[in-house]
Order: C-alpha cells, then sequence, then structure tokens
C-alpha cells in the first residue's frame, strides 16, 4: 500500500535520517492490510543480530522486538506508523512498524512490544550520506512494556525478604533480579528512630568473588525503576531498586554491602552485610 510507504518514509525523515529514498520495497512491496501475509515461519533467536544486517533476506518470517519508541508516531485512517530502536540502550537496530490500529495509544519513549511479519527491509541516506538499512514490520499487535521487559528482562529472580536493624534504622534486602545486561536489588529502609538518617545507594556495593561492583545510575524517568531515598526523616520508609552490572548467574555467594547513618553520633554502625546464595 503507498500509503503505508510514505507514511513509514515521512517518520524515517522526521528523524533526521537524510531523504527518504525509495527501493524496490517502495509499494509494489507493501501490500494492501486486508491481504493475508504468507509467513515463513519464526525468525530463528540466532538470526535476530542478522536481521538488521541484511533486512531483505528474512522478508516473510515472524519476529517478537522489543524497543523504545523514538520518534512521534504518525497516523492516518488506516493505521498507525512508528520507528524505535530495538536496542534502544546504545540506540541501536532501527526498526520501523505499521500496524492496522489507527487508534493505538502510543508515544514517543515508550517502551513496546512488536509481533509481526518482516515485510520488507527500508533503504535511506543519513545526513552524512550513509545508507541506512531497517526491516519494515507489518505489526499483528504493539503493546506498550515497561523499561524492564523492553531492555533488561529478569533471567532469574532471587526473593531475600531479610532484615538487618541497627538502632533503630532497618535494611531489608527483598529480592535480587539477574539479567543479562544488569542485576537489580531491591531494597526498602526504614529510619525509626527519632532522629535523621542516611541511607546512600551509592555507597552499597555488591561483591561477587573477588570484584566490588558499584551503583551504574538508572533514570527513575526512564526506567520506572524508583530510587532510595537518601535522607529519611523520623519514622520515614522508602524503598527502590540500585542497578548494578551484569552478574553470571551462576555464581554460588554474592553479598551486599550497605551503609547508613544517623544524626545521633554516638551511635556506632556497622555495614550493613547481606550474604544472597545464588544456587
Amino acid at each position: 500500500m503507498k500509503k503505508l510507504t510514505l507514511a513509514i518514509c515521512l517518520i524515517f525523515t522526521l528523524a533526521v535520517l537524510g531523504a527518504c529514498s525509495d527501493t524496490e520495497s517502495s509499494s509494489s512491496n507493501v501490500s494492501k492490510k486486508s491481504e493475508e501475509v504468507k509467513t515463513k515461519g519464526e525468525l530463528k533467536a540466532e538470526d535476530y543480530e542478522k536481521l538488521y544486517s541484511d533486512p531483505k533476506k528474512y522478508k516473510g518470517y515472524e519476529v517478537e522486538i522489543t524497543g523504545q519508541v523514538f520518534t512521534e508516531p504518525e497516523k492516518d485512517e488506516d493505521g498507525t506508523y512508528i520507528q524505535l530502536w530495538a536496542d534502544p540502550e546504545n540506540s541501536e537496530k532501527n526498526t520501523l512498524a505499521a500496524i492496522n490500529d489507527p487508534k493505538l495509544k502510543i508515544k514517543t519513549e515508550d517502551y513496546v512490544k512488536i509481533k509481526g511479519v518482516v515485510k520488507d527491509e527500508f533503504e535511506g541516506e543519513n545526513a552524512f550520506g550513509g545508507t541506512i538499512k531497517a526491516p519494515m514490520i507489518l505489526a499483528e499487535s504493539i503493546e506498550v512494556v515497561d523499561y524492564i521487559t523492553a531492555v533488561a528482562p529478569t533471567l532469574k529472580e532471587i526473593k531475600i525478604d531479610k532484615e538487618i536493624n541497627q538502632h533503630g534504622i532497618i535494611v531489608t534486602l527483598q529480592k535480587i533480579e539477574i539479567a543479562n545486561n544488569q542485576t537489580r536489588v531491591y531494597l526498602k529502609v526504614k529510619n525509626d528512630t527519632q532522629d535523621n538518617a542516611s541511607f546512600y545507594s551509592s555507597s552499597a556495593k555488591l561483591i561477587v568473588g573477588s570484584k566490588q561492583l558499584e551503583e551504574e545510575y538508572a533514570d527513575p524517568e526512564t526506567t520506572g525503576l524508583q530510587e532510595v531515598q537518601s535522607e529519611l526523616l523520623s519514622g520515614i520508609e522508602t524503598e527502590g531498586v540500585i542497578v548494578y552490572p551484569a552478574i553470571d548467574s551462576n555464581e554460588k555467594l554474592i553479598k551486599l554491602n550497605a551503609e547508613a547513618s544517623s544524626d545521633n553520633y554516638d551511635l556506632d554502625f556497622k555495614p550493613f552485610v547481606f550474604e544472597i546464595p545464588l544456587n
């Protein structure tokens, strides 16, 4: 359908990727939405990387892609058209998708999961004169998902719910989630004293073998991961997530070494140390 191709080209242009140059994937290859799409089966997991170097080779394969929308979605009476990074952490794996749903609620920076068929390859020219290739997906469904689902799916979850109480400052290690590209530590801290207390997530170290891992910043606005508050008034409780680099899920034991303090300087605090068996 010509309108579909033009809409996708418009999205590409809005992304400042240069002129939209038609390839043989233009109107002749983008069929009417009412046409039944013949598929070649599901794309193998090991072929997803190859999809982005040679999209045309994988026309007709069913795919499931997660990523983040990075341009304003386009709509017309026939459908909704989006452009996303399938690798949002590195702003890579440009992907174009269209769905026969003009009422789809979606916006820039949303994380999405797309199920559909590789219809063709889009080829254009960026602002530097380089060639840009991207798979064009005819989507059966586009679902808005959270950051974890799109960027760092949980491979292993270890529920702990262990608390350490020192002088009325209570630190609870709730759980740990291991992903391919990060480790998430879920904590709760309560100041059950009459004085102000402090807890700095940047002082919490994850110890794996002989390595000491430092906190990695995760913007709450883009990730949806809540931060542990640093300054706690009397009676205040806070909980959130500390993100660390990825670890090997086959490790047998890791440790979390956290620190807290009070405005009552007569109190002596030791590190809050949690031992976490992974297997």
